[in-house]
């Protein structure tokens, strides 16, 4: 920068400037937005029983009230003796200040495909490693318990 003339020196600080001051700006206004609006996030929820209807396997799995654990997706990893199910479930809000959420369990239930019918394979649940699903005889079987 030395051999350049001091006017098109003091606009490469100027330019440089703005870009630091940008930069900070957005990553205020960023913050700001995480503690007052907040951002979702996903977290991972524990898979409580299945459901065998050919290639389709009904999951059920643990939520929470609207916006403290709505359903998000079921990630399905088959091998030949078994079938791993990893659940999520969106947090609204999450990173907001003043958030808090009801510590309360709602089932939630979907449908994921399977390359090949369940048949003999076991069912684990990803958010507990080796811990094994149990597979309801029928779709009914499924149905949350009372209370």
């Amino acid at each position: 920068m030395n051999g350049l003339p001091k006017e098109a020196r003091d606009r490469v600080r100027v330019s440089a400037m703005w870009i630091v001051v940008s930069a900070v700006c957005l990553g205020v206004l960023l913050m700001l937005y995480a503690l007052l609006v907040g951002f979702d996030r996903e977290r991972q929820a524990p898979v409580e029983a299945v459901a065998a209807d050919g290639n389709d396997l009904v999951v059920r799995y643990v939520g929470g009230v609207p916006g403290c654990g709505d359903p998000g997706r079921v990630e399905v990893s088959e091998s030949d003796s078994e079938v791993e199910l990893s659940a999520y479930v969106v947090v609204r809000h999450a990173t907001r200040h003043d958030r808090m959420c009801a510590q309360m369990a709602v089932p939630l239930i979907t449908t994921v495909r399977l390359a090949e019918p369940l048949g003999d394979r076991v069912v684990r649940d990803g958010m507990r490693p080796g811990a094994e699903v149990p597979v309801a005889d029928g779709l009914a079987d499924l149905a949350p318990p009372e209370g």
